[in-house]
């Protein structure tokens, strides 16, 4: 049995992942990379102690997941594409915690950004 006060986390940072997306049809006309931050946080961190790739999160499982979540169709808002990701990573494995930001390089606005992004997270 594990202890409560331990957790483990996997956080996967800046996949640049291709993907046709943005409110216009022009915009989504051609892919563009976007960053995409996944945190896995597992009900049972006991798992990790057999030092074993067996019993966890494959990191590259999930990149590999979020890659073809992107590639499978276009979006209109990033929302939507953090939460179609968070949700089938949600099913991957039984998480305690999940999060999932999905940031827009430079979008196309009046005023200059960095990025725009969305984020969602899920909770047992």
């Amino acid at each position: 049995m594990s202890d409560p006060r331990r957790r483990v986390t996997i956080a996967l940072e800046g996949l640049e992942i291709p993907c046709r997306v943005g409110v216009t049809a022009d915009e989504r006309r051609d892919a563009r990379l976007l960053r995409v931050d996944v945190r896995l946080t597992p009900l049972d961190p006991s798992a990790y102690a057999a030092d074993e790739l067996e019993g966890t999160i494959d990191y590259a499982t999930v990149a590999t997941l979020v890659a073809g979540i992107a590639a499978e169709r276009e979006y209109k808002l990033v929302e939507r594409l953090a939460t179609v990701v968070a949700d089938r990573l949600w099913a991957l494995a039984p998480l305690a915690e999940l999060t999932v930001v999905v940031s827009k390089p430079a979008p196309p606005m009046p005023v200059s950004a960095a990025a725009a992004s969305a984020e969602v997270t899920y909770r047992a």
